[in-house]
């Protein structure tokens, strides 16, 4: 049988944002059920602060998720968690990475970039025994050079270990033709998005026409069957100020 595996990615807004009626105790429910019906077997998101993943181990109980606070390596600020859904598919290793040219120094700051930026990276076995690497990142959202270069270490750290099938995904802050893109795009990665699929980021405005920022890349020994953006509002509410981005994927 070929091996097909469902994945998903979703910026799902920090909750120190003065959202409003918008805000995170508002929205949370909504925020689940918006992940749970896009039925993957593994998830990536961005902008988790400790009281969103407290929440989210509460509501993925059985799941395995892991991630480490951006701030301190361990549980302060910002997380890029990998979400693993209790089945076939089980954590062989996990480890964050700083965005910057001292990569496992905690906390520290890459290039021009405004903020300190992590990716986290996650081994996955089978129970077959095929194992897969998941890149889950937020880049920077001001620095340009940041970003860029942000882009060359990924594809240097999934260079580094051919022996796994890689999926990259995160909250780029860069649309698809740009120099972060092709430098991944550049580097043997694959879009598994269609051009087609329009905007991701739409500051709760529930537009779709905006940028494509969230995205899903693909190592080549990938087939993507299908990908897509997700609209989804659980009950009538946007869970987020960026809609989720989900492809399912085939050993090629």
């Amino acid at each position: 049988m070929t091996l097909q595996l469902r994945v998903a990615t979703f910026n799902i807004r920090n909750s120190s944002a003065p959202d409003g009626d918008d805000s995170w105790l508002v929205r949370r429910g909504s925020t689940v059920a918006a992940i749970e019906v896009l039925e993957a077997e593994v998830v990536g998101l961005q902008e988790v602060l400790p009281d969103q993943l407290d929440y989210l181990r509460e509501a993925f109980a059985g799941w395995q998720i892991v991630g480490a606070g951006r701030d301190d390596g361990v549980h302060e600020g910002e997380h890029s968690v990998v979400l693993v859904r209790p089945g076939d598919w089980e954590v062989e290793s996990d480890e964050t990475r700083w965005l910057s040219p001292t990569p496992s120094d905690a906390g520290s700051v890459g290039w021009d970039a405004d903020l300190t930026r992590i990716a986290t990276l996650v081994r996955l076995r089978h129970l077959d025994g095929t194992r897969v690497g998941v890149a889950n990142t937020h880049y920077d959202h001001a620095g340009e050079v940041a970003r860029v270069e942000s882009s060359r270490l990924l594809a240097q750290w999934i260079a580094a270990e051919p022996s796994l099938h890689w999926i990259l995904m995160g909250d780029l802050n860069a649309t698809p033709d740009s120099p972060p893109l092709k430098a991944l795009t550049s580097a043997g990665l694959l879009d598994a998005v269609p051009a087609t699929e329009g905007g991701t980021e739409h500051a709760f405005t529930g537009a779709t026409d905006r940028d494509r920022i969230d995205h899903i890349l693909t190592d080549s020994s990938w087939k993507v069957i299908g990908a897509a953006v997700a609209h989804d509002r659980p009950g009538d509410r946007l869970p987020s100020d960026h809609w989720p981005v989900a492809a399912t994927l085939q050993l090629a």
